[in-house]
């Protein structure tokens, strides 16, 4: 908007509640007063790594909220060191104030407020918002990529060919998926055998502990897990664990199903090169005998776990999101490569 004047500032969450909530319905699709407000108060009050902030953007002389950009703190792991890191969401400006100004005081300001709290600022901006984060400063270091592996294939022939016709292909088309697993299998450092698991388990932090000292990792303690998929107000999550031949958890994997697709939230082994494509196998046959159809995932992180993904057969498809990263104006301003 022309001539219109506009200030930030960060929210007293106690207060500010019913005004963020506003804003989140206007832009955000699936979003109702008592779920946004749930999400305000597990996603910023109950962090486990720090109390969240939110920051927002008003008109002056307009008394209603404008926009907001959410601060989450996170806690990444390299060797014994930790980094105190902040991921960027909930970024949200209404229709008629949405111009390069507003948005790019909202993401100035994290970054500003931030400067002393963290070590680096990420976020992984939709496509729309992604040039915002580039006009303020933010570097672009990859993509989050979404890898799919095809189960079975009567759903998929069918929207390509004649239902009789898919009908006929679909078993010789699964067979050839079948044999390619077998494949897979014979080809893979070992094997996992998949269980399902509650989220009590105590082999969250087990695995965790004997996690790889060469990667940047973000946190993945029980504790953590249990914040992010299990609490009241989450969607709904399951978890299997994967153990190896001698009876030793080795990895696990977090998903959800809906209509005969698997998604999945979070993966993690503690020899990524060595079990992600082992846990991705094993997970493939756990879902299959569910009776899924397909799994998905998206990833952006060490090469060696890209690789794993796709010797267990996932494809990369064409959907990326881009990833943006800034060092802290106090931290010594580097460019590493997180698996978040």
């Amino acid at each position: 908007m022309k001539d219109v004047r506009y200030s930030i500032a960060e929210a007293d969450l106690s207060q500010a509640g019913p005004a963020i909530v506003a804003v989140w319905i206007r832009n955000f699709v699936g979003y109702d007063a008592q779920g946004a407000l749930a999400k305000l108060r597990l996603g910023y009050v109950n962090n486990p790594a720090g109390l969240g902030s939110v920051l927002l953007v008003h008109a002056d002389g307009q008394p209603e909220l404008q926009g907001t950009l959410g601060v989450h703190p996170r806690t990444f792991h390299l060797g014994s060191r930790t980094r105190r890191a902040a991921g960027l969401a909930d970024f949200a400006v209404n229709e008629e104030h949405r111009s390069l100004g507003p948005a790019m005081m909202l993401l100035r300001g994290a970054e500003r407020a931030g400067a002393s709290q963290f070590d680096l600022i990420y976020g992984i901006p939709n496509a729309r918002a992604a040039p915002v984060f580039a006009a303020a400063g933010f570097k672009r270091v990859g993509s989050m990529r979404r890898y799919a592996l095809l189960l079975t294939s009567r759903e998929r022939l069918a929207k390509r060919v004649p239902d009789a016709l898919a009908l006929c292909l679909a078993p010789v088309v699964d067979r050839i998926l079948d044999l390619l697993d077998w494949t897979r299998n014979l080809r893979a450092a070992g094997a996992l055998h998949c269980r399902a698991e509650d989220w009590s388990s105590k082999a969250f932090d087990e695995i965790w502990q004997r996690k790889s000292s060469a990667l940047l990792l973000s946190e993945r303690s029980g504790r953590m897990l249990q914040w992010r998929f299990a609490a009241p107000g989450r969607r709904e999550w399951r978890v299997c664990l994967a153990q190896d031949d001698e009876g030793t958890d080795r990895g696990y994997i977090i998903w959800r199903g809906n209509a005969g697709a698997v998604e999945i939230g979070d993966f993690f082994a503690d020899e990524p090169s060595k079990w992600t494509t082992p846990l991705m196998l094993g997970f493939s046959r756990h879902v299959k005998r569910l009776g899924y159809r397909s799994i998905s995932v998206q990833f952006y992180g060490d090469e060696r776990v890209s690789d794993g993904l796709r010797k267990a057969g996932m494809v990369l498809r064409t959907e990326q999101r881009s990833v943006f990263l800034t060092a802290a104006r106090g931290a010594k301003r580097t460019r590493p490569r997180p698996r978040t």
